[in-house]
């Protein structure tokens, strides 16, 4: 017995010097191990032991190994019948004609007492009658569902209810935020949501508190703009923008300071980045009906006056940093009518109304409505959807595997509607950058016009003006007009006008040059290089200035796809070649 406790030992210490220990262990039950034996084994259990039938010896070495522990006790993988098992693996081997693992060889081991249970299964697994051994790992969340589908407000304008675009956008150079940083000022943001990688370490302030003991509404709308590209749960409008956090309430005394806020944010970003002021300010007290933050410290009836919030707006917008700003919810008032208030002026920021997405959702008001409790006015750039947003947070969606990956189907208001339209500011950046434009040039003022001007209408009634949708298409193909030229590949100064662009109908190509024209060959390609159509050259006039029209329509006479195309003009003595894009008729 002494003799066969010493074998047993230095088997102990042999084995444990030459198996390394696994690194980045799973997490696993502490007394259980799962082992399956070689394949060529016929393992069964017999009175409450493992014995291989088959003559192969594959329970060499294991007794030796287990009496170094305080108890075992012996498990099939399976309470179905072993008769069962061989009855599947023959008629399994009968229908396919391969080898299968019989699945009677398969087992687990039960101990007790403090044993190293990663030690253990890597002895078991050295011996050659056992394929492999492993501790039986700790139940894992169910994947969590692929909720992009379900974000309408990325999709085209041209569905119903209409989007932004972003997977169009997203297909363009820089156009999904790749560059630019955007930047949060709220609270109640999850730092430690599995969907939102960014979020760790995003705060830019200190002694930030939530004034709510709240982490879903910062989480929401940091998941509209930037949760992960990642093939699960949502996708952010710009999900390559860079995150930053600034807290509103915070401070060695923690206190509600936006001004201050804002003078952080400003410190940490750049000329072309985005600030959301996710803040709405109570204009009468009491009423839980609010007004854009920017009337900050200004209470009924009194005109807005200069504040710390405008003057810091300001101070960004003059810095080349876009500022986005929650238009206000007013629930009980039916939304304000902002043009009988009192502005002191125009501070540079784009304030955003809520929309509609479905007749008869959760608020009156079909796509693109304004939404009964949204405030309106001339002032409102743009809208964006104010009610049945899929994104990060809250729970009323998906909330199985715990708060770090909650996701709602509800969010709603200017809330909702503010991010959309600031991932949407930020994937015009990233796109302008990208082809090769300094990021300050896309002023705060040109791209609010551009959002407004390119967007998919507001739908009337009700009335009271918010602003169009962003079309990041639409957008994009401005931004193409007025900072991508086209090439001219010419000893001759060629130019091309394309218009309108982009366009749903017919196509005008006007061609410029030093002196007369002579259009060759005039082709249109898509994004691939494909030509789509050969244009008949026969329709050129001589002259200063060549006119040519298109209908939109390929060699077959079937409508192109929506999308961003490519013209080149051939003439005399070169070419030139402009981008434009054709949306939906």
């Amino acid at each position: 017995m002494k003799i066969h406790a010493y074998l047993s030992l230095m088997l102990f210490l042999v084995l444990i010097m030459s198996v390394q220990p696994a690194e980045g262990h799973y997490e696993s039950e502490d007394d259980l191990i799962e082992i399956m034996f070689r394949k060529d084994a016929v393992v069964r259990l017999r009175d409450g032991n493992p014995l291989d039938l088959s003559g192969m010896g594959s329970m060499d070495g294991v007794l030796e190994i287990l009496q170094l522990t305080d108890s075992f006790v012996w498990e099939r993988i399976t309470s179905v019948s072993e008769e069962e098992l061989d009855a599947m693996e023959t008629n399994g081997e009968d229908r396919t004609g391969e080898d299968l693992y019989n699945l009677n060889n398969i087992y687990r081991l039960r101990f007790e007492g403090d044993n190293d249970i990663w030690e253990l299964s890597n002895m078991l697994e050295e011996l050659p009658g056992i394929m492999i051994a492993r501790p039986v790992p700790l139940p894992q969340p169910q994947p969590t569902p692929d909720y992009q589908g379900y974000q309408g407000y990325l999709k085209a304008a041209s569905f119903t209810p209409a989007g932004i675009d972003a997977l169009y956008a997203w297909t363009q150079p820089g156009g999904n935020g790749a560059g630019v940083t955007v930047c949060d000022l709220e609270y109640s943001w999850n730092y430690n949501h599995q969907d939102i990688l960014q979020a760790s370490g995003s705060q830019i302030n200190s002694n930030v508190q939530d004034p709510f003991s709240d982490n879903n509404h910062g989480t929401a709308v940091i998941g509209e703009m930037v949760s992960d590209y990642n093939g699960w749960g949502t996708t952010g409008i710009c999900y390559e923008a860079e995150l930053k956090t600034c807290g509103t309430y915070y401070g060695t005394y923690p206190t509600w300071n936006v001004p201050g806020a804002m003078t952080v944010a400003i410190s940490n970003l750049s000329a072309g980045d985005v600030i959301l002021l996710e803040q709405q300010w109570e204009y009468v007290p009491g009423s839980q009906d609010y007004v854009p933050i920017e009337w900050w410290l200004n209470y009924s009836p009194n005109s807005q006056t200069y504040n710390g919030v405008y003057a810091a707006i300001q101070t960004a917008v003059a810095n080349g940093i876009h500022v986005v700003e929650a238009g206000g919810n007013a629930v009980n008032g039916g939304g304000v009518d902002m043009d009988a208030m009192n502005w002191f002026g125009d501070s540079g920021s784009m304030i955003v109304g809520a929309g509609g997405v479905y007749p008869g959702g959760t608020w009156p008001g079909g796509d693109r409505q304004r939404l009964l409790f949204s405030n309106y006015g001339s002032r409102f750039t743009c809208q964006g959807w104010g009610e049945d947003v899929v994104t990060t947070g809250y729970g009323t969606l998906w909330n199985s595997e715990g708060v770090n990956r909650y996701y709602a189907s509800g969010f709603s208001g200017t809330s909702s509607a503010s991010p959309i339209v600031a991932g949407a500011a930020a994937d015009c950046v990233g796109f302008w950058v990208a082809n090769g434009n300094p990021a300050s040039t896309l002023t705060p003022s040109m791209l609010r016009d551009v959002l407004a001007s390119t967007g998919s209408p507001q739908v009337y009634p009700p009335s009271g003006d918010i602003g169009p949708l962003p079309n990041l298409m639409g957008a994009f193909a401005y931004l193409v007009t007025v900072g991508i030229e086209g090439t001219s590949e010419s000893p001759i100064a060629y130019s091309m006008n394309v218009s309108p662009n982009p366009s749903s109908g017919n196509v005008s190509f006007n061609i410029y040059g030093d002196s007369d024209i002579a259009v060759e060959h005039m082709v249109i390609y898509d994004i691939s290089g494909r030509v789509v159509f050969d244009l008949d050259n026969s329709s050129a006039q001589e002259g200063n200035q060549n006119s040519m029209q298109w209908n939109c329509c390929d060699m077959n006479g079937r409508r192109i796809n929506s999308g961003m195309y490519m013209v080149r003009a051939e003439c005399e003595y070169g070419s030139v070649t402009v981008p434009f894009i054709i949306l939906e008729k």
